[in-house]
């Protein structure tokens, strides 16, 4: 359990969300401070892959995706390759709510060159998907909705149906 004290009150993390002294989990744009303050002085050499994943996971659900992006990112560098399929979707979708779904799609070519196209999951193409869709490019989020969609065999997936909805929603494309 963490524990910080801000503005002279203390609040205590058990999982992933901050609460006060009465137990109640706080409001999002204090969840993000007390990330920032948390982690203004962050030293990763404490930390371990598995570590750094779990915090990226803490501040993703906490909507300090900055943060998050700085765990994710250090976590890379350390991960396996079976590590990194279950890595990539996650920085690739805080990269996108920090309005830079650019690196999403870097990310994902970079993975692709690297590694081929088998190592690309469905999540991470629908995480790309919804980047190109951030940028109005929606005959390559078609693309990469329609190779996610082949990649889970063709079952039910409520993300990629969101993105499709999106996509056609937004462009007429289908």
């Amino acid at each position: 359990m963490d524990e910080i004290v801000y503005k002279g009150r203390r609040y205590t993390r058990n999982g992933a969300k901050w609460t006060d002294d009465d137990h109640a989990v706080v409001n999002e744009p204090l969840q993000r401070e007390l990330n920032l303050a948390f982690h203004q002085n962050v030293d990763f050499t404490g930390y371990n892959l598995e570590m750094l994943v779990a915090e990226g996971d803490k501040c993703k659900s906490s909507f300090t995706y900055d943060r998050a992006i700085l765990f994710y990112e250090k976590a890379v560098e350390l991960a396996d390759e079976e590590t990194l399929q279950y890595i990539l979707p996650r920085i690739s979708s805080c990269y996108r709510r920090e309005k830079q779904p650019r690196k999403a799609i870097e990310l994902f070519s970079y993975a692709k060159a690297k590694y081929g196209e088998e190592f690309l999951t469905s999540a991470l193409l629908t995480s790309v998907a919804a980047a190109y869709c951030d940028l109005m490019e929606y005959e390559n989020a078609l693309r990469c909705c329609r190779w996610a969609y082949k990649n889970c065999g063709g079952g039910y997936n409520e993300s990629l149906a969101k993105v499709f909805a999106r996509i056609k929603k937004e462009s007429g494309l289908e």
